[in-house]
C-alpha cells in the first residue's frame, strides 16, 4: 500500500509540472512562429526590392520602391492626422498687434 501512495504522488508532481510548463511552450511557439514570420517577410522584401530594380532598369525607369515608400508616409501621416481628429493650423506672427492666430 505504501508503494502505491508513493506512486501516486509522484504521478501528481509530474502531471504539476507538466501543467506548469505549458504556458512556457505556447510563448515559445508563439515567439518561433513571429521569428518565422519576420524571416518570411524579409525574404518577401528582398526578393520584391530585387524584382523592382530588374524591371526599372529593364524599362528606363527610376527605382518604384522609394516612391511607393514615401507615398506610405504620407498616407499614414493623413491616416494618423484623420485618426487624431486633428485640424491643420497656421500660426501667424503679427509684431503689431502681438497676436497669435
Amino acid at each position: 500500500m505504501r508503494g502505491r501512495a508513493h506512486r501516486r504522488a509522484g504521478v501528481k508532481r509530474i502531471l504539476l509540472i507538466t501543467a506548469i510548463a505549458r504556458p512556457r511552450q505556447r510563448a515559445e511557439w508563439r515567439e518561433q512562429l513571429r521569428a518565422a514570420l519576420q524571416g518570411l517577410l524579409a525574404v518577401l522584401v528582398l526578393l520584391a526590392s530585387a524584382a523592382d530594380a530588374w524591371l526599372t532598369a529593364t524599362l528606363g525607369l527610376p527605382p518604384a520602391a522609394p516612391m511607393l515608400r514615401r507615398l506610405a508616409e504620407v498616407v499614414a501621416d493623413a491616416w494618423r492626422t484623420g485618426a487624431a481628429r486633428a485640424i491643420d493650423a497656421e500660426i501667424i506672427d503679427d509684431p503689431e498687434r502681438k497676436v497669435w492666430h
